[in-house]
């Protein structure tokens, strides 16, 4: 994993607001806005947008083809974002391995102590899962030195409503983190939450109280 700039987040924004970004895309994002506010705002107001999108869509079957050519356009997509990365990755290792070698040079020089390098970000992505062992969306989770980024993905398979967002972890009472809004089987959260030691349990449930769906969070 590798820290994308303001610009490379904007680029793929839009992706990241309608839930299509892949895992690790989804990841290097969560990273990035963990410490943008300004790409935070951004995205948000994207997401806002795709929600109100969904509403206004009218409820037509779309015309021959029309599947075939918008995957064809995602793939697409996904390549030339993958090269571009590809060429980020590569350059960025390069400057990492000029540094290690500037910063040898140096400590031989002063015979001082190199000072520590903070531990790199850790992520992973898990399915959310509903009745009858139906996947219906993913969580992304990164962490960040004291703190875990969770982005939630509801792609299918809950009606529409207002689910709780409640985090369950051994020793612990539940907490609920805040309320997703599904429209049209789709809903995007985003949020954080001090560093786990274990695994916990992420559950989103009914105005019953009652878990309609959950994912198993690990401890990255």
């Amino acid at each position: 994993m590798y820290a994308l700039g303001c610009p490379e987040v904007r680029e793929v924004a839009p992706d990241f607001a309608f839930g299509i970004l892949d895992g690790e895309a989804r990841a290097d994002v969560l990273l990035h806005l963990d410490q943008c506010p300004t790409c935070q705002r951004y995205v948000s107001e994207l997401s806002e947008t795709a929600d109100a999108l969904v509403l206004l869509a009218p409820e037509a079957e779309p015309p021959p083809g029309f599947e075939r050519r918008t995957l064809d356009r995602i793939v697409e997509s996904s390549r030339r974002r993958r090269w571009r990365m590809t060429k980020v990755a590569a350059v960025t290792a390069a400057a990492a391995v000029i540094l290690s070698v500037v910063t040898v040079r140096i400590v031989d020089q002063n015979r001082t102590p190199a000072a520590q390098v903070a531990a790199p970000a850790a992520a992973a992505s898990v399915d959310m899962i509903g009745e009858n062992g139906q996947k219906v969306g993913s969580v992304d989770v990164v962490r960040s030195g004291a703190a875990t980024a969770l982005d939630v993905s509801v792609a299918y398979g809950l009606r529409e409503g207002d689910y709780k967002i409640v985090l369950t972890r051994a020793g612990a009472p539940e907490r609920a983190l805040d309320t997703i809004h599904v429209v049209g089987g789709h809903a995007v959260w985003s949020g954080t939450i001090p560093a786990m030691s274990g695994p916990a349990r992420l559950s989103l449930e009914d105005d019953t109280g009652q878990p309609r769906c959950h994912a198993t969070l690990p401890a990255v």
